[in-house]
């Protein structure tokens, strides 16, 4: 804390008082503060850095029109970095260690070629299951990278638009109860197709079909 308390009181330090203070100030570095906001969420599994502060930051950092694309691109470069990761080895061996139970099931669940393209879809729309894990479970089947870039990209974009229409109403530019309220949708409909609709199901018995 005191360190903190130093550093703040440091001569030229930046000290904003609104959330506009802060976007004019990451406006100032043009074409770098969006670029570095991509790079660290790509690299951010590396740094075990929580996914949903840097998802609610790009809607206080950038208005909806370049927050959502930069969301959107380093939501998607994380994921190929541990798709990839996966595919030297690192994947199979967090699963043996750490799948446990539902590893090896969502590991079956999208090895089926024929609707992996769905399946995955599935799970990257549904805020139930973990974003980076099921990035290296999808690596450790043999799920073509179009087929896992493309669902990735569909399943970002509507949590993106709801983090960012978020962001900015904590940061007092929009309506807070219209970001909750889009947040919901964005998630809960998914959600209950899911649960009601029979997937559920099928994921849950993905494990006893593997036996």
């Amino acid at each position: 804390m005191c360190l903190i308390a130093v550093l703040w009181y440091l001569p030229g330090v930046f000290h904003p008082k609104s959330v506009d203070d802060v976007r004019q100030w990451v406006t100032g570095f043009g074409v770098w503060g969006p670029a570095a906001y991509i790079l660290l969420y790509t690299v951010r599994p590396l740094l075990l850095f929580p996914s949903l502060i840097l998802n609610v930051a790009a809607g206080i950092l950038f208005p909806p029109v370049t927050g959502i694309p930069c969301l959107t691109a380093g939501g998607l470069g994380s994921a190929i970095l541990l798709f990839y990761m996966a595919r030297s080895g690192i994947g199979s061996e967090f699963l043996d260690l750490h799948g446990g139970k539902w590893g090896s099931r969502i590991h079956h669940y999208l090895s089926d070629s024929t609707k992996n393209f769905r399946r995955m879809l599935w799970l990257r729309t549904v805020p139930l299951f973990p974003y980076d894990v099921i990035s290296l479970v999808a690596g450790c089947t043999e799920m073509r990278f179009i087929t896992f870039t493309v669902t990735t990209l569909l399943g970002i974009l509507p949590g993106a638009v709801a983090y960012n229409v978020l962001g900015d109403a904590l940061g007092g530019n929009s309506g807070l109860a219209f970001s909750v309220c889009l947040l919901t949708i964005a998630f809960g409909i998914p959600l209950a197709f899911w649960y009601f609709g029979g997937e559920r199901k099928v994921l849950k018995s993905a494990e006893q079909k593997d036996k």
